[in-house]
Protein backbone atom coordinates (compact mmCIF):
# COMPACT_ATOMS: atom_id res chain seq x y z
CA UNK A 1 0.00 0.00 0.00
CA UNK A 2 1.44 3.37 -0.73
CA UNK A 3 1.02 4.45 3.34
CA UNK A 4 3.59 2.32 3.93
CA UNK A 5 5.85 3.86 1.65
CA UNK A 6 5.38 7.23 2.42
CA UNK A 7 2.91 9.83 3.80
CA UNK A 8 0.21 9.94 1.22
CA UNK A 9 -1.57 13.08 0.57
CA UNK A 10 -4.80 12.40 -1.78
CA UNK A 11 -6.07 15.67 -3.89
CA UNK A 12 -8.34 16.58 -6.62
CA UNK A 13 -6.59 19.19 -7.63
CA UNK A 14 -2.37 19.32 -7.14
CA UNK A 15 -0.60 22.92 -7.14
CA UNK A 16 2.76 22.90 -6.96
CA UNK A 17 4.13 26.69 -6.35
CA UNK A 18 2.83 29.42 -3.85
CA UNK A 19 3.59 32.62 -5.70
CA UNK A 20 0.99 34.32 -7.27
CA UNK A 21 0.27 31.92 -10.22
CA UNK A 22 -0.14 29.32 -7.41
CA UNK A 23 -2.17 31.12 -5.05
CA UNK A 24 -4.67 32.21 -8.12
CA UNK A 25 -4.73 28.74 -9.39
CA UNK A 26 -5.73 27.30 -6.22
CA UNK A 27 -8.82 29.56 -5.42
CA UNK A 28 -9.88 29.33 -8.53
CA UNK A 29 -9.44 24.99 -8.58
CA UNK A 30 -11.27 25.28 -5.34
CA UNK A 31 -14.25 27.65 -6.62
CA UNK A 32 -15.13 26.25 -9.87
CA UNK A 33 -14.73 22.65 -8.25
CA UNK A 34 -16.54 23.65 -4.53
CA UNK A 35 -16.92 20.27 -3.62
CA UNK A 36 -13.24 18.93 -4.01
CA UNK A 37 -9.97 18.49 -2.80
CA UNK A 38 -7.91 21.52 -3.61
CA UNK A 39 -3.70 21.09 -2.06
CA UNK A 40 -1.58 23.63 -2.78
CA UNK A 41 2.49 22.66 -1.96
CA UNK A 42 5.18 24.71 -1.88
CA UNK A 43 9.28 24.18 -0.87
CA UNK A 44 8.89 27.63 1.57
CA UNK A 45 6.34 28.93 2.84
CA UNK A 46 3.01 30.08 1.23
CA UNK A 47 2.09 33.29 0.86
CA UNK A 48 6.21 34.58 1.90
CA UNK A 49 7.32 32.94 -1.32
CA UNK A 50 7.77 33.87 -5.03
CA UNK A 51 8.73 36.74 -6.91
CA UNK A 52 5.33 38.40 -6.14
CA UNK A 53 6.33 38.68 -2.05
CA UNK A 54 9.44 40.11 -2.67
CA UNK A 55 8.61 42.85 -4.97
CA UNK A 56 6.29 45.76 -5.34
CA UNK A 57 3.92 43.95 -7.05
CA UNK A 58 3.08 46.21 -9.55
CA UNK A 59 0.73 44.32 -12.33
CA UNK A 60 -1.41 45.05 -15.44
CA UNK A 61 -4.87 45.65 -15.61
CA UNK A 62 -6.87 46.25 -18.53
CA UNK A 63 -9.75 48.50 -17.28
CA UNK A 64 -13.23 49.06 -18.87
CA UNK A 65 -12.25 51.92 -20.49
CA UNK A 66 -8.84 50.51 -21.96
CA UNK A 67 -8.99 49.07 -25.27
CA UNK A 68 -8.47 45.44 -24.99
CA UNK A 69 -7.40 45.13 -28.39
CA UNK A 70 -5.06 47.63 -28.41
CA UNK A 71 -3.53 46.29 -25.20
CA UNK A 72 -3.45 42.65 -26.68
CA UNK A 73 -1.13 43.97 -29.71
CA UNK A 74 0.81 45.98 -27.43
CA UNK A 75 2.35 42.97 -25.55
CA UNK A 76 2.35 41.06 -28.82
CA UNK A 77 3.97 43.21 -30.93
CA UNK A 78 6.59 43.65 -27.50
CA UNK A 79 6.67 40.33 -27.47
CA UNK A 80 8.02 40.37 -31.13
CA UNK A 81 4.87 37.55 -31.39
CA UNK A 82 6.91 34.83 -29.71
CA UNK A 83 3.52 34.68 -27.45
CA UNK A 84 0.36 32.86 -27.43
CA UNK A 85 -2.06 35.47 -28.57
CA UNK A 86 -4.94 33.81 -27.22
CA UNK A 87 -3.96 33.46 -23.94
CA UNK A 88 -3.19 36.49 -23.72
CA UNK A 89 -5.91 38.37 -24.67
CA UNK A 90 -7.67 36.05 -21.98
CA UNK A 91 -5.39 37.16 -19.38
CA UNK A 92 -6.08 40.75 -20.33
CA UNK A 93 -9.55 40.60 -19.96
CA UNK A 94 -9.13 38.99 -16.39
CA UNK A 95 -7.14 41.03 -15.13
CA UNK A 96 -9.81 44.11 -14.17
CA UNK A 97 -12.44 40.95 -12.05
CA UNK A 98 -9.38 39.90 -10.37
CA UNK A 99 -8.26 43.19 -9.07
CA UNK A 100 -12.09 43.69 -8.03
CA UNK A 101 -11.54 40.12 -5.88
CA UNK A 102 -8.42 41.53 -4.27
CA UNK A 103 -10.08 44.50 -3.10
CA UNK A 104 -13.06 42.66 -2.00
CA UNK A 105 -10.17 40.23 0.01
CA UNK A 106 -9.14 43.13 1.75
CA UNK A 107 -6.18 44.05 -0.58
CA UNK A 108 -6.13 47.98 -1.27
CA UNK A 109 -5.14 50.20 -4.20
CA UNK A 110 -3.93 53.76 -4.33
CA UNK A 111 -6.93 55.56 -5.92
CA UNK A 112 -7.28 58.95 -7.95
CA UNK A 113 -9.61 61.75 -5.85
CA UNK A 114 -12.00 60.49 -8.44
CA UNK A 115 -12.39 57.47 -7.67
CA UNK A 116 -10.08 55.85 -10.16
CA UNK A 117 -6.75 53.76 -9.93
CA UNK A 118 -3.89 55.09 -9.92
CA UNK A 119 -1.80 53.82 -12.83
CA UNK A 120 1.55 54.55 -14.46
CA UNK A 121 2.98 53.32 -17.56
CA UNK A 122 5.43 50.97 -17.93
CA UNK A 123 8.68 50.09 -20.39
CA UNK A 124 8.43 48.45 -23.48
CA UNK A 125 4.94 49.13 -23.66
CA UNK A 126 3.17 52.17 -25.53
CA UNK A 127 -0.85 51.89 -24.06
CA UNK A 128 -0.62 49.31 -21.49
CA UNK A 129 -0.43 50.69 -17.60
CA UNK A 130 0.15 48.83 -14.94
CA UNK A 131 -0.78 49.60 -10.63
CA UNK A 132 0.58 48.30 -7.66
CA UNK A 133 -1.73 47.31 -4.00
CA UNK A 134 -0.76 49.05 -0.97
CA UNK A 135 1.94 46.98 1.21
CA UNK A 136 3.54 45.22 -2.23
CA UNK A 137 4.06 42.09 -2.83
CA UNK A 138 3.80 40.63 0.58
CA UNK A 139 0.33 41.99 1.46
CA UNK A 140 -0.91 40.54 -1.82
CA UNK A 141 0.37 37.07 -1.31
CA UNK A 142 -0.74 37.41 1.91
CA UNK A 143 -4.24 38.08 1.37
CA UNK A 144 -4.72 35.53 -1.38
CA UNK A 145 -3.32 32.78 1.26
CA UNK A 146 -5.99 34.17 3.88
CA UNK A 147 -8.62 33.62 1.28
CA UNK A 148 -7.59 30.06 0.57
CA UNK A 149 -7.48 29.35 4.02
CA UNK A 150 -11.00 30.71 4.45
CA UNK A 151 -12.35 28.41 1.21
CA UNK A 152 -10.94 25.34 2.34
CA UNK A 153 -7.99 24.55 0.59
CA UNK A 154 -4.78 22.48 1.92
CA UNK A 155 -1.74 23.14 2.04
CA UNK A 156 1.51 21.18 2.16
CA UNK A 157 4.34 23.79 3.06
CA UNK A 158 8.21 23.14 2.97
CA UNK A 159 7.80 19.97 0.94
CA UNK A 160 10.00 19.44 -2.01
CA UNK A 161 9.16 18.16 -5.22
CA UNK A 162 11.37 15.84 -6.87
CA UNK A 163 9.20 14.28 -9.06
CA UNK A 164 5.63 14.43 -11.06
CA UNK A 165 3.62 11.38 -10.82
CA UNK A 166 2.44 9.08 -13.77
CA UNK A 167 -0.42 6.87 -13.68
CA UNK A 168 -1.10 3.59 -15.82
CA UNK A 169 -1.86 5.51 -19.01
CA UNK A 170 1.03 7.44 -18.69
CA UNK A 171 -0.61 10.51 -17.48
CA UNK A 172 0.28 13.69 -14.97
CA UNK A 173 -1.16 11.98 -11.75
CA UNK A 174 0.41 14.40 -8.64
CA UNK A 175 4.25 14.26 -7.68
CA UNK A 176 6.39 12.91 -5.11
CA UNK A 177 8.90 14.78 -2.53
CA UNK A 178 10.34 14.97 0.81
CA UNK A 179 9.98 17.25 3.93
CA UNK A 180 12.91 20.21 3.38
CA UNK A 181 12.97 19.86 7.22
CA UNK A 182 12.25 16.28 8.53
CA UNK A 183 13.59 14.30 4.80
CA UNK A 184 9.68 12.46 5.34
CA UNK A 185 8.90 10.95 2.11
CA UNK A 186 5.50 12.58 0.64
CA UNK A 187 2.91 11.06 -1.95
CA UNK A 188 0.56 13.72 -3.93
CA UNK A 189 -1.84 11.65 -5.56
CA UNK A 190 -4.05 14.26 -7.53
CA UNK A 191 -6.38 14.24 -10.26
CA UNK A 192 -4.76 17.10 -12.26
CA UNK A 193 -1.64 19.00 -11.54
CA UNK A 194 -0.72 22.24 -12.03
CA UNK A 195 2.76 23.20 -12.32
CA UNK A 196 3.22 27.21 -10.63
CA UNK A 197 7.14 27.69 -9.86
CA UNK A 198 8.29 30.27 -11.71
CA UNK A 199 10.83 29.82 -14.03
CA UNK A 200 14.36 28.64 -13.54
CA UNK A 201 17.29 31.08 -11.88
CA UNK A 202 20.66 30.43 -10.96
CA UNK A 203 20.82 32.06 -7.34
CA UNK A 204 21.97 35.42 -8.29
CA UNK A 205 20.43 38.83 -8.69
CA UNK A 206 18.39 38.78 -4.96
CA UNK A 207 16.95 35.33 -5.91
CA UNK A 208 18.64 33.15 -3.76
CA UNK A 209 15.60 30.70 -3.15
CA UNK A 210 13.70 31.18 -6.20
CA UNK A 211 15.02 27.67 -8.97
CA UNK A 212 11.96 27.16 -10.16
CA UNK A 213 12.50 23.70 -10.65
CA UNK A 214 9.16 22.93 -12.59
CA UNK A 215 9.62 23.35 -16.14
CA UNK A 216 12.28 20.58 -15.37
CA UNK A 217 9.74 18.53 -13.30
CA UNK A 218 7.80 18.70 -16.66
CA UNK A 219 10.17 18.27 -19.35
CA UNK A 220 11.43 15.11 -17.27
CA UNK A 221 7.87 13.87 -17.08
CA UNK A 222 7.49 14.22 -20.80
CA UNK A 223 6.03 17.83 -21.40
CA UNK A 224 7.25 20.03 -24.24
CA UNK A 225 9.64 23.24 -22.76
CA UNK A 226 9.77 26.45 -24.78
CA UNK A 227 11.49 29.63 -25.00
CA UNK A 228 15.01 27.95 -23.42
CA UNK A 229 16.60 29.91 -26.06
CA UNK A 230 15.33 33.79 -24.01
CA UNK A 231 15.81 34.92 -20.75
CA UNK A 232 15.03 37.47 -18.46
CA UNK A 233 17.95 40.27 -18.79
CA UNK A 234 18.28 43.54 -16.64
CA UNK A 235 21.00 46.08 -15.51
CA UNK A 236 22.69 45.40 -12.63
CA UNK A 237 24.92 46.46 -9.59
CA UNK A 238 26.68 44.55 -6.98
CA UNK A 239 26.57 47.86 -4.87
CA UNK A 240 22.54 49.29 -4.66
CA UNK A 241 20.11 47.69 -6.05
CA UNK A 242 16.63 48.97 -5.82
CA UNK A 243 13.24 48.12 -7.07
CA UNK A 244 11.90 50.79 -9.52
CA UNK A 245 14.77 51.70 -12.13
CA UNK A 246 11.53 51.66 -14.40
CA UNK A 247 9.84 54.85 -12.58
CA UNK A 248 13.25 56.50 -12.06
CA UNK A 249 13.87 56.76 -15.54
CA UNK A 250 10.40 58.40 -16.36
CA UNK A 251 11.51 60.99 -13.36
CA UNK A 252 14.81 61.55 -15.49
CA UNK A 253 17.24 58.97 -14.51
CA UNK A 254 19.40 57.95 -17.63
CA UNK A 255 21.77 55.39 -18.03
CA UNK A 256 25.43 56.88 -19.18
CA UNK A 257 28.67 55.46 -19.80
CA UNK A 258 32.31 56.16 -18.47
CA UNK A 259 32.25 59.91 -20.88
CA UNK A 260 29.45 60.60 -18.79
CA UNK A 261 27.17 60.47 -21.91
CA UNK A 262 23.60 58.48 -22.18
CA UNK A 263 23.70 55.93 -24.82
CA UNK A 264 20.04 54.09 -24.80
CA UNK A 265 19.26 56.81 -28.23
CA UNK A 266 21.88 55.53 -30.21
CA UNK A 267 20.85 51.72 -29.90
CA UNK A 268 17.11 52.02 -29.49
CA UNK A 269 16.00 55.52 -30.60
CA UNK A 270 12.52 54.93 -30.45
CA UNK A 271 12.53 53.99 -26.53
CA UNK A 272 15.85 55.46 -25.41
CA UNK A 273 16.26 54.69 -21.40
CA UNK A 274 12.19 53.81 -21.49
CA UNK A 275 13.35 50.84 -23.35
CA UNK A 276 12.39 47.20 -21.71
CA UNK A 277 15.09 45.96 -19.90
CA UNK A 278 16.36 43.32 -22.60
CA UNK A 279 17.26 45.75 -24.90
CA UNK A 280 18.80 48.13 -22.43
CA UNK A 281 21.31 44.95 -21.05
CA UNK A 282 22.39 44.38 -25.09
CA UNK A 283 23.23 47.96 -25.42
CA UNK A 284 25.14 47.35 -22.14
CA UNK A 285 26.95 45.13 -24.01
CA UNK A 286 27.29 46.68 -26.95
CA UNK A 287 29.09 50.35 -25.24
CA UNK A 288 31.24 47.97 -23.62
CA UNK A 289 32.89 46.20 -26.64
CA UNK A 290 32.67 49.73 -27.84
CA UNK A 291 35.28 50.31 -25.19
CA UNK A 292 33.18 52.83 -23.11
CA UNK A 293 33.04 50.93 -19.92
CA UNK A 294 32.62 51.25 -17.00
CA UNK A 295 28.43 51.88 -17.60
CA UNK A 296 26.58 53.73 -14.52
CA UNK A 297 22.74 54.60 -13.92
CA UNK A 298 23.08 58.55 -13.30
CA UNK A 299 19.94 59.35 -11.02
CA UNK A 300 21.57 62.61 -10.43
CA UNK A 301 19.10 63.93 -12.93
CA UNK A 302 16.07 63.32 -10.73
CA UNK A 303 14.40 66.25 -9.29
CA UNK A 304 14.72 66.84 -5.51
CA UNK A 305 11.32 67.31 -4.73
CA UNK A 306 10.76 63.89 -6.32
CA UNK A 307 13.93 62.00 -4.55
CA UNK A 308 11.44 61.38 -1.16
CA UNK A 309 9.58 58.88 -3.17
CA UNK A 310 12.20 56.74 -3.63
CA UNK A 311 13.87 56.26 0.42
CA UNK A 312 10.86 54.42 1.55
CA UNK A 313 9.65 50.74 0.34
CA UNK A 314 7.00 48.75 0.58
CA UNK A 315 9.13 45.95 -0.66
CA UNK A 316 10.92 44.71 2.54
CA UNK A 317 14.49 43.85 1.29
CA UNK A 318 14.40 47.47 0.02
CA UNK A 319 12.93 48.89 3.19
CA UNK A 320 15.93 47.33 4.61
CA UNK A 321 18.50 48.60 2.88
CA UNK A 322 16.77 52.19 3.28
CA UNK A 323 17.13 51.84 6.96
CA UNK A 324 20.77 50.38 6.92
CA UNK A 325 21.98 52.95 4.89
CA UNK A 326 20.15 55.75 6.70
CA UNK A 327 21.49 59.62 5.57
CA UNK A 328 24.01 57.61 3.14
CA UNK A 329 20.96 56.27 1.31
CA UNK A 330 20.98 59.51 -0.65
CA UNK A 331 23.80 60.19 -0.96
CA UNK A 332 24.74 56.56 -2.67
CA UNK A 333 21.08 56.42 -4.61
CA UNK A 334 21.19 60.01 -6.28
CA UNK A 335 24.54 59.87 -8.00
CA UNK A 336 26.30 57.42 -10.55
CA UNK A 337 25.83 53.67 -9.45
CA UNK A 338 27.71 51.31 -12.07
CA UNK A 339 25.27 48.70 -13.61
CA UNK A 340 26.60 45.68 -15.52
CA UNK A 341 24.18 43.87 -18.03
CA UNK A 342 23.10 40.44 -15.83
CA UNK A 343 21.37 37.39 -17.15
CA UNK A 344 19.09 36.43 -14.32
CA UNK A 345 16.76 33.94 -15.50
CA UNK A 346 15.76 31.51 -17.90
CA UNK A 347 12.11 32.29 -19.88
CA UNK A 348 12.26 28.94 -20.41
CA UNK A 349 8.30 27.27 -19.55
CA UNK A 350 6.17 24.73 -20.10
CA UNK A 351 4.35 24.56 -23.34
CA UNK A 352 0.94 25.05 -23.30
CA UNK A 353 -2.96 25.49 -25.07
CA UNK A 354 -4.37 28.55 -24.26
CA UNK A 355 -6.37 26.60 -21.76
CA UNK A 356 -2.99 25.97 -20.03
CA UNK A 357 -2.83 22.25 -20.77
CA UNK A 358 0.41 20.70 -21.06
CA UNK A 359 1.10 18.20 -23.73
CA UNK A 360 1.07 15.50 -21.20
CA UNK A 361 -2.34 14.98 -19.94
CA UNK A 362 -3.17 15.41 -16.46
CA UNK A 363 -0.95 18.58 -16.34
CA UNK A 364 -1.02 21.93 -16.66
CA UNK A 365 0.50 24.92 -16.26
CA UNK A 366 0.62 28.35 -14.59
CA UNK A 367 2.67 31.31 -13.54
CA UNK A 368 5.88 32.50 -15.03
CA UNK A 369 6.28 28.29 -15.34
CA UNK A 370 3.61 28.67 -18.20
CA UNK A 371 5.04 30.27 -21.53
CA UNK A 372 2.42 32.61 -22.43
CA UNK A 373 4.87 34.80 -24.15
CA UNK A 374 9.01 35.40 -23.95
CA UNK A 375 9.02 38.81 -21.91
CA UNK A 376 7.10 40.15 -19.53
CA UNK A 377 8.13 43.81 -19.02
CA UNK A 378 7.64 45.66 -15.56
CA UNK A 379 4.11 44.28 -14.41
CA UNK A 380 3.21 41.84 -17.43
CA UNK A 381 5.05 38.97 -15.10
CA UNK A 382 2.67 39.55 -12.34
CA UNK A 383 -0.40 40.00 -14.62
CA UNK A 384 0.55 36.43 -16.34
CA UNK A 385 0.54 34.83 -13.52
CA UNK A 386 -2.16 36.26 -12.22
CA UNK A 387 -4.56 35.71 -15.41
CA UNK A 388 -2.89 32.15 -16.07
CA UNK A 389 -3.57 30.91 -12.75
CA UNK A 390 -7.08 31.37 -12.36
CA UNK A 391 -7.22 29.59 -16.42
CA UNK A 392 -5.33 26.56 -15.43
CA UNK A 393 -7.04 26.21 -12.00
CA UNK A 394 -10.30 26.16 -13.65
CA UNK A 395 -9.30 24.07 -16.34
CA UNK A 396 -8.08 21.31 -13.74
CA UNK A 397 -11.08 21.81 -12.15
CA UNK A 398 -13.46 20.85 -14.76
CA UNK A 399 -10.67 17.31 -15.36
CA UNK A 400 -10.83 16.49 -12.21
CA UNK A 401 -14.18 16.49 -12.27
CA UNK A 402 -14.69 14.33 -15.33
CA UNK A 403 -12.31 11.61 -14.23
CA UNK A 404 -11.69 8.36 -11.46
CA UNK A 405 -9.15 8.92 -9.11
CA UNK A 406 -5.36 7.41 -10.88
CA UNK A 407 -4.28 4.25 -10.14
CA UNK A 408 -0.09 4.41 -9.36
CA UNK A 409 2.06 1.64 -9.66
CA UNK A 410 3.83 0.78 -6.27
CA UNK A 411 6.67 -0.67 -7.54
CA UNK A 412 7.36 2.80 -9.63
CA UNK A 413 6.78 4.81 -6.52
CA UNK A 414 9.25 2.90 -4.19
CA UNK A 415 11.84 3.19 -6.77
CA UNK A 416 11.10 6.97 -7.36
CA UNK A 417 11.84 7.03 -3.11
CA UNK A 418 14.91 5.04 -3.32
CA UNK A 419 16.34 7.48 -6.05
CA UNK A 420 16.16 10.15 -3.42
CA UNK A 421 17.89 7.70 -0.70
CA UNK A 422 20.58 7.22 -3.22
CA UNK A 423 20.97 10.98 -3.03
CA UNK A 424 22.65 11.01 0.33
CA UNK A 425 25.59 10.24 1.18
CA UNK A 426 28.88 10.66 3.11
CA UNK A 427 30.02 14.35 2.71
CA UNK A 428 31.85 14.05 -1.10
CA UNK A 429 34.70 16.40 -2.10
CA UNK A 430 32.70 19.26 -3.86
CA UNK A 431 29.84 20.62 -2.11
CA UNK A 432 26.22 21.16 -4.16
CA UNK A 433 27.49 25.08 -3.30
CA UNK A 434 30.75 24.56 -5.52
CA UNK A 435 29.44 22.81 -8.38
CA UNK A 436 26.60 25.73 -8.45
CA UNK A 437 29.57 28.48 -8.37
CA UNK A 438 30.57 26.76 -11.35
CA UNK A 439 27.29 26.57 -12.84
CA UNK A 440 27.27 30.25 -12.30
CA UNK A 441 30.94 31.31 -14.02
CA UNK A 442 29.58 29.68 -17.39
CA UNK A 443 25.62 30.79 -17.25
CA UNK A 444 26.55 34.28 -16.30
CA UNK A 445 29.29 35.56 -18.82
CA UNK A 446 27.70 37.63 -20.88
CA UNK A 447 29.28 36.07 -24.57
CA UNK A 448 27.26 33.07 -23.53
CA UNK A 449 24.10 34.17 -22.31
CA UNK A 450 23.82 37.35 -24.12
CA UNK A 451 25.89 37.44 -26.98
CA UNK A 452 25.93 34.07 -28.57
CA UNK A 453 28.09 32.64 -31.56
CA UNK A 454 27.29 28.73 -32.63
CA UNK A 455 31.06 28.57 -31.09
CA UNK A 456 30.68 29.77 -27.69
CA UNK A 457 27.33 27.72 -26.99
CA UNK A 458 29.20 24.47 -28.27
CA UNK A 459 32.13 25.53 -26.15
CA UNK A 460 29.69 26.15 -23.22
CA UNK A 461 28.05 22.95 -23.83
CA UNK A 462 31.34 21.37 -23.61
CA UNK A 463 32.16 22.91 -19.94
CA UNK A 464 28.69 21.68 -18.83
CA UNK A 465 29.14 18.56 -19.59
CA UNK A 466 32.63 18.52 -17.14
CA UNK A 467 30.45 19.95 -14.85
CA UNK A 468 27.42 16.97 -14.64
CA UNK A 469 29.76 14.88 -14.50
CA UNK A 470 31.12 16.22 -10.71
CA UNK A 471 27.27 16.47 -10.20
CA UNK A 472 26.46 12.60 -10.43
CA UNK A 473 29.47 11.70 -8.23
CA UNK A 474 28.02 14.25 -5.20
CA UNK A 475 26.36 12.95 -2.41
CA UNK A 476 24.01 15.22 0.21
CA UNK A 477 25.31 14.80 3.90
CA UNK A 478 21.64 16.14 4.98
CA UNK A 479 18.12 17.24 4.29
CA UNK A 480 18.80 20.88 3.09
CA UNK A 481 22.24 19.71 1.28
CA UNK A 482 19.81 17.54 -0.43
CA UNK A 483 17.15 19.85 -1.60
CA UNK A 484 20.13 22.00 -2.51
CA UNK A 485 21.35 19.62 -4.62
CA UNK A 486 18.01 18.51 -6.70
CA UNK A 487 18.17 22.26 -7.37
CA UNK A 488 21.39 22.76 -8.74
CA UNK A 489 20.86 19.03 -10.92
CA UNK A 490 17.87 21.25 -12.51
CA UNK A 491 19.97 24.58 -13.21
CA UNK A 492 22.70 22.67 -15.23
CA UNK A 493 19.78 20.84 -16.77
CA UNK A 494 18.00 24.05 -17.39
CA UNK A 495 21.84 25.08 -18.39
CA UNK A 496 22.11 22.40 -20.85
CA UNK A 497 18.31 23.19 -22.83
CA UNK A 498 19.07 26.93 -23.00
CA UNK A 499 22.47 26.16 -24.69
CA UNK A 500 20.89 23.60 -26.74
CA UNK A 501 17.63 25.80 -27.68
CA UNK A 502 20.01 28.68 -28.42
CA UNK A 503 22.11 27.15 -31.00
CA UNK A 504 18.71 26.66 -33.25
CA UNK A 505 17.06 30.01 -33.33
CA UNK A 506 19.52 31.30 -36.35
CA UNK A 507 18.21 34.65 -35.59
CA UNK A 508 18.58 37.48 -32.88
CA UNK A 509 15.21 38.12 -31.51
CA UNK A 510 14.47 40.01 -27.66
CA UNK A 511 17.06 38.71 -25.18
CA UNK A 512 18.23 36.05 -27.97
CA UNK A 513 21.06 37.64 -29.14
CA UNK A 514 23.16 35.54 -31.70
CA UNK A 515 26.60 37.83 -33.25
CA UNK A 516 26.39 35.19 -36.27
CA UNK A 517 22.62 35.61 -36.93
CA UNK A 518 22.27 39.14 -36.24
CA UNK A 519 19.28 40.17 -37.71
CA UNK A 520 15.32 39.25 -36.82
CA UNK A 521 14.28 36.64 -39.44
CA UNK A 522 10.41 36.91 -39.35
CA UNK A 523 9.96 34.91 -42.38
CA UNK A 524 11.58 31.41 -41.11
CA UNK A 525 11.44 32.19 -37.06
CA UNK A 526 8.36 32.78 -35.80
CA UNK A 527 8.59 29.45 -34.18
CA UNK A 528 8.37 28.10 -31.01
CA UNK A 529 11.01 25.84 -30.36
CA UNK A 530 9.96 22.92 -28.26
CA UNK A 531 12.03 20.61 -26.04
CA UNK A 532 11.04 17.20 -25.12
CA UNK A 533 13.14 14.31 -23.64
CA UNK A 534 13.55 11.57 -25.52
CA UNK A 535 15.38 8.80 -23.12
CA UNK A 536 18.15 11.08 -21.57
CA UNK A 537 18.40 13.80 -23.93
CA UNK A 538 16.70 16.57 -25.08
CA UNK A 539 14.90 16.36 -28.55
CA UNK A 540 14.35 20.02 -30.17
CA UNK A 541 11.61 20.33 -32.79
CA UNK A 542 9.66 23.51 -34.39
CA UNK A 543 6.36 25.26 -34.46
CA UNK A 544 4.22 27.62 -36.32
CA UNK A 545 3.17 30.21 -34.06
CA UNK A 546 -0.24 31.08 -34.24
CA UNK A 547 -1.29 34.46 -35.34
CA UNK A 548 -4.83 34.90 -35.07
CA UNK A 549 -5.40 37.85 -33.06
CA UNK A 550 -2.12 40.48 -34.27
CA UNK A 551 -0.95 39.22 -37.85
CA UNK A 552 2.43 38.25 -38.60
CA UNK A 553 4.67 41.12 -39.21
CA UNK A 554 4.54 40.32 -42.89
CA UNK A 555 0.69 40.47 -43.06
CA UNK A 556 0.11 36.89 -42.54
CA UNK A 557 -2.01 35.53 -39.73
CA UNK A 558 -0.73 31.59 -39.60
Amino acid sequence: MLENIGKLIDTDVLVIGGGAGGLWAALSARRHFPSGKVTLLDAHMIGRTGHTAFSNAWMVVVTPEDDLDACVRDIVQGNEWIAEQELIREVLSLSYDQMLQLEKMGLQFPKEEDGKFVRRPTRGLRITKVLKPIGGGLEFCWVLRKALEREGVEFAERVFVTDLLRDERGNVAGAVGIDGRTGEFHILRAKATIVATNSVTFRAGFARDLTGTGPILAYQAGAAVTNAEFGYLRPATPKFYFEGITFAIQDGARFVNSAGAPFMEKYEPDWSDEADVQLISKAMVMEKKAGNAPLYLDMSRIPEEKREDYLHSSVAWMDYFYKKLGNRARIDMFGRTEYFPFYQMTKMAIKTDSGCRASVPGLFAAGLAQASCATHFAGFHIGACNGTGWIAGRNAATLAQEIKAPSLNEAEVELLKRKIRGGFGDATERSEDDLLFELQKLIFRHDVSILKTEGRLSAALGVLGGIEEKLAGTKASNTHGFVRLRETEAMVIAAKLIFAASRVRHESRLSHIREDYPGRDDRNWLRWVLIRREGDQPQISTEPIATPLVPAPNGNSQ
